[in-house]
């Protein structure tokens, strides 16, 4: 069994670390500075349907939008385009200034035969060992970034996509040196990809032996979730179980699962992944890229065919709701105490209606430009690399933010209130207690002296409802909310509980606004306690520019509202955009503008926060712990 390299969350110690009045922390997570650093692991190039070359994308990322790190990740099957050149128009050199494989200089092009429109596919594991990755590595040295690595959005043998990687041998960091291969990551696409049928066992290169083909006709969608995709997730668990991550997406968005198809994901599916690999599969992308659509996310009715509608139909706030809407699917995984945490991401493909070359979009944000998840920096002196990214994505010390909102300085901390020498347990971290003892948490935002990245500087327009004038580019931390859940134990595959998405014991039990947090400059803190702790529980954080009781964004508690379509009649309501610099490119209803597209995205912020536990000391582990655990032994 390959094992791989230690996640740096783990490397804290072996066990639960016992103080005085037997409180204790258990460090799945590491205790990092109070630091992160921004990246993405979800977007797309002509290698796939998206129209930015590989170096575009990079640069806008990296030197426009201020990622440090980045997992290009194009679809999982074939494309007949070339990613190291733009594509604006979508259609290779059809009308503009893309290129396909088979035009001059041609591309040698591997694998059995696969062709679109006319033009002969590449196979997206050899694009991405082949092309993406050496382009991944001379930009590393470039840009001296070196946490540029390839990743995939798969396509999901029974269900939609799932954004992951296997690190393997890729070491970009070794600018000019041995950059080494992304083998493993195309090795997986091979095998698992729905959308790959490619059956000519990776050769010349390779003789990758074994490869299942997708099952058809009823109960495909069933059999294709058992017989491909959870065999995938435990062939990373098997052969990389700390050098790669797997991450569902957009998980709304298809809808519920179809036994017969390929469409979304529902709780148990999200279980089994999880089983299969308790280092690997530790999250999912419940809020989605493609964030100035209309259809925010491209969640919508009938998304999936007559009838089969995105669950919640809508985003809400920009999330979907197994995240946003409490006491749902995320708090029922929660409630196991399982390591299960979100993630957002960009999902880049083009700007709409607009070229990839202007500001405005009526489509999709470049990596970095309006969704960051934040993973932790490591301390000085540890090499950058894209283990580094890996190791934060799985402790779950990690948040995502909107427009930046926040910035990536932030500290979330639970501790024991009276046993100072007990430490703290940051986000992914379980705190141990005494039966009976209270728990303090803390959670400090810095907030951006700059400007945001939004071209606009007119008023919000969803502000501007309840009488605030704030210009888009410069929104203000209005509101955050903490969510407490029980933690009742991991939930039997056998038991009639595994299909169960909901918690009914998570709810809002503390919020606050500018009355009630202490600012100190940019620093926003927040200081809540939970008394005579008596069960086990987690506690993650939410915050919004937007307050309680926005019309159509947010309700009396302060809590999302459905982001509806402002272009179908049958939805609403809708905010007005009456401000005389509104674009042109605004829905108009009624002879008016309507707050959409990229300003509805820039008007109605969140950041997330990933969740601490608590564990009354008398209790069994909690599945975090245990997880945690495994890591460790899987390198020894």
């Amino acid at each position: 069994m390959k094992k791989g390299m230690l996640a740096q969350q783990l490397i804290v110690g072996a066990s639960a670390l016992a103080v005085a009045g037997g409180a204790m922390v258990v460090p799945e997570a590491p205790s990092f500075a109070d630091s992160y650093m921004a990246g993405d692991f979800h977007n797309h190039t002509p290698c796939s349907d998206g129209r930015s070359s590989v170096e575009t994308m990079v640069k806008k990322a990296v030197q426009s939008f201020g990622l440090e790190w980045l997992g290009a990740a194009d679809h999982g099957g074939s494309s007949p385009r070339d990613c190291r050149v733009d594509d604006p128009e979508g259609d290779g050199s059809n009308t503009g200034t893309g290129k396909f494989w088979d035009v001059a200089p041609v591309t040698a092009v591997k694998g059995d035969v696969a062709m679109s429109g006319g033009h002969r596919s590449m196979w997206r594991w050899q694009s991405a060992e082949e092309i993406i990755y050496p382009e991944l590595t001379r930009l590393a040295k470039q840009l001296n970034k070196p946490m540029l690595y390839a990743g995939i959005e798969t396509n999901v043998p029974g269900h939609e996509h799932t954004s992951m990687t296997v690190i393997g041998n890729q070491k970009p960091q070794n600018f000019g040196g041995d950059v080494g291969d992304a083998g493993a990551v195309a090795e997986f696409e091979y095998r698992f990809d729905r959308s790959d049928t490619d059956f000519s066992k990776g050769a010349p290169n390779h003789n990758w032996e074994g490869k299942v083909a997708n099952a058809s006709g009823t109960g495909s969608g069933l059999l294709n979730h058992q017989n491909k995709a959870v065999p995938s997730v435990a062939w990373m668990q098997k052969y990389y179980p700390l050098d790669s991550y797997y991450v569902p997406a957009h998980v709304e968005r298809a809808g519920v699962f179809n036994p017969n198809g390929n469409n979304g994901f529902n709780v148990e599916h999200f279980r089994d992944f999880n089983n299969a690999g308790p280092t690997v599969a530790v999250g999912f992308e419940s809020q989605p890229g493609h964030q100035a659509s209309n259809n925010r996310g491209e969640y919508r009715a009938g998304f999936c065919g007559t009838g089969c509608d995105s669950v919640g139909v809508t985003t809400f706030g920009g999330t979907g709701i197994y995240a946003a809407k409490i006491g749902g699917l995320w708090d029922a995984m929660l409630g196991e105490g399982r390591n299960w945490f979100f993630y957002a991401s960009s999902d880049w493909h083009n700007r709409g209606a607009f070229s990839i070359y202007e500001k405005s979009t009526t489509a999709d944000f470049y990596p970095g430009e309006y969704q960051k998840l934040y993973v932790p920096r490591p301390a000085a002196g540890t090499a950058l690399r894209p283990q580094v990214v890996v190791d934060g994505v799985r402790s779950g010390n990690s948040y995502s933010v909107m427009g930046d909102l926040i910035t990536g300085e932030l500290s979330y901390t639970a501790s024991v209130i009276g046993y100072a020498a007990a430490g703290s347990a940051k986000m992914g971290q379980t705190l141990v207690v005494p039966r009976g003892r209270s728990v303090q948490l803390t959670l400090e935002v810095n907030l951006p002296t700059a400007v945001n990245n939004s071209p606009y500087s007119f008023n919000n327009p969803s502000l501007a409802q309840i009488g605030i004038k704030e210009a888009l580019n410069r929104p203000t931390l209005r509101q955050v909310q903490f969510i407490k859940g029980n933690v009742t134990g991991v939930v039997a595959p056998s038991s009639a509980n595994y299909t169960n998405a909901s918690n009914p014991t998570a709810a809002s039990f503390a919020s606050f606004d500018a009355t009630k947090w202490t600012a100190k400059g940019q620093k926003r803190t927040m200081v809540v306690t939970i008394a005579n702790v008596q069960n086990n529980m987690y506690v993650r954080a939410r915050g919004s520019n937007l307050p309680a009781s926005v019309p159509a964004e947010t309700d009396a508690q302060g809590n999302p509202l459905n982001d509806w379509d402002p272009e179908n009649a049958t939805q609403g309501p809708y905010v007005p955009c009456n401000d005389a610099a509104c674009p042109a490119h605004m829905v108009v209803r009624d002879g008016k503008k309507i707050s959409s597209y990229d300003v509805a995205g820039w008007s109605d912020l969140w950041f997330y926060t990933n969740p601490i536990f608590i564990r009354v000391a008398d209790q069994p582990k909690l599945l975090v712990e245990t997880n945690g655990a495994l890591a460790i032994s899987l390198k020894k």
